[in-house]
């Protein structure tokens, strides 16, 4: 153990050391091309270098390193010389440095924008690493928006990167916000959508939406204003913002997250990258007719199918983007959609202390039957199927608490009257497990509830506590 400790601390002072030469490379770059571009203009003043009879003409704003580097895209006349100019001068917000962030800011700094802002409030855990591509390995614990500035600092060091190490709120989000043109969602809940959307309604910027759960994705941009953008022939239009599309929030227990419910990799990423093409296409000065303005994108990742559907327009009475909305300053966003803004572990009170047995119980509880079989306390495993079969406590069954209505709650039901012991429901982390353990106890006769319990902390707990070969995910 102490030669553990021992290589924990040492390699923690070597990423120390290695962060502090990164930052230190990135300076002297900065201050390279500094050099670098001031010689070339006194390169391209005739004044200042009468020998050289040839003279190179640029664009005002360009250097020649920026040509050299970013000529693939500036030889798309929907980009040209301008475009790369307008880029280059932009600056552009990115919440969430996970699935949707990464690819998103990575291909921002390849474009060459100017600014990018990177917000995330969370460390890199091993399970972000198959689809938060600016993650690695030595990057476990760290701040997630220093990593992902660490990596796109790599991709491009000519340009800024801002990490903000926060839990966006309404206390911070409309400063940080503020300071830039183009803010890309790529968060994975709702308290935080609403909370950009009345942000940017409040800022008047436009929001690039992503979302992707499972296998699908789902992109459009909110907030367009015309009048930001001079190819627009009617500059008084308006799209519609999040808020005139979804004036209500969702019940919280039809929302999705990828630690509950998974996804592939790729999805997100082919979700970010859009968005960051949605972002430079903006940008650079495509109508909205060209945006995914008052359309959204739903791509498919099983059948490979993409397809745009129409969204209602701007609500001339919408709470955040009328001309008198009800919404002048950012509220508590998790009061309002009555759910979290953040993944971090609920801690749900439903059943009384003594129904609820912690770890160590519960592994004394079994040892203490493994003589008498018959007598063990039924363990039921309330996680859906897939999470059963990836890891579970021997000798558990399941029972999906999605299943437990009508006839597979009587059969259940019927089980839990069979069994002479204690009948322990299990979940995650200990919240599913009070929700099925009181719907039986509000459906069984009186006799049999004394014996019904759950483990308290779910799978999580008892990970910590008793068995550290079980896996957290």
């Amino acid at each position: 153990m102490d030669r553990i400790t021992s290589l924990e601390n040492e390699i923690a002072n070597l990423r120390r050391t290695l962060q502090e030469k990164e930052n230190e490379l990135y300076e002297l770059r900065k201050e390279y091309t500094l050099q670098q571009t001031n010689t070339e203009a006194f390169n391209l003043n005739p004044q200042s270098n009468a020998n050289n009879v040839f003279k190179t003409n640029m664009g005002d704003k360009l250097t020649k390193l920026d040509i050299v580097r970013y000529s693939r895209q500036i030889l798309l006349p929907d980009i040209g010389v301008t475009g790369q100019e307008k880029l280059c001068a932009a600056k552009v917000l990115v919440v969430g440095a996970g699935g949707l962030g990464c690819p998103a800011a990575m291909y921002l700094a390849g474009a060459g924008v100017g600014q990018i802002g990177i917000v995330d409030y969370d460390k890199v855990d091993l399970t972000n690493i198959h689809r938060q591509i600016l993650h690695t390995e030595a990057d476990q614990n760290d701040s997630k928006a220093v990593s992902a500035t660490k990596s796109l600092r790599s991709i491009n060091s000519h340009i800024k990167v801002q990490p903000y190490n926060v839990q966006l709120d309404s206390t911070n989000a409309l400063d940080i916000a503020s300071r830039y043109d183009v803010v890309l969602d790529c968060t994975d809940n709702v308290p935080t959508r609403y909370l950009l959307n009345d942000a940017c309604a409040i800022t008047k910027l436009p929001l690039i939406s992503g979302s992707a759960l499972k296998m699908e994705g789902q992109l459009t941009v909110y907030g367009y204003r015309a009048l930001k953008n001079s190819n627009e022939k009617d500059q008084s239009y308006i799209g519609p913002c999040y808020r005139c599309v979804f004036p209500t929030p969702p019940p919280p227990e039809t929302v999705g997250s990828c630690s509950a419910n998974g996804v592939a990799g790729p999805v997100p990423g082919a979700i970010g990258c859009l968005q960051a093409l949605e972002a430079i296409k903006l940008i650079v000065g495509q109508t909205h007719e060209k945006l995914l303005v008052e359309r959204m994108l739903l791509f498919d990742g099983e059948d490979m199918t993409f397809r745009t559907v129409k969204l209602r327009g701007r609500n001339a009475n919408c709470a955040g983007c009328s001309e008198q909305p009800a919404v002048s300053q950012l509220i508590d966003y998790e009061a309002f959609c009555k759910s979290q803004a953040t993944e971090k572990d609920l801690d749900l009170n439903i059943l009384p202390s003594f129904r609820r047995i912690s770890p160590p119980s519960l592994s004394r509880y079994l040892t203490e039957g493994e003589d008498l079989q018959h007598t063990r306390p039924l363990l039921v495993d309330v996680r859906s199927a897939a999470e059963f079969n990836m890891c579970r406590i021997e000798g558990t069954v399941n029972w999906p608490s999605d299943s437990l209505r009508g006839g597979r709650l009587v059969e259940l039901l019927d089980e839990v009257r069979r069994c002479a012991r204690k009948v322990v429901f299990i979940c995650r982390r200990g919240n599913d497990s009070q929700i099925a353990a009181q719907a039986v106890i509000d459906a069984i006769e009186d006799p049999h509830k004394d014996k019904i319990a759950d483990l308290k902390g779910g799978l999580h707990a008892w990970s910590k506590e008793v068995d550290n070969n079980f896996p957290i995910y």
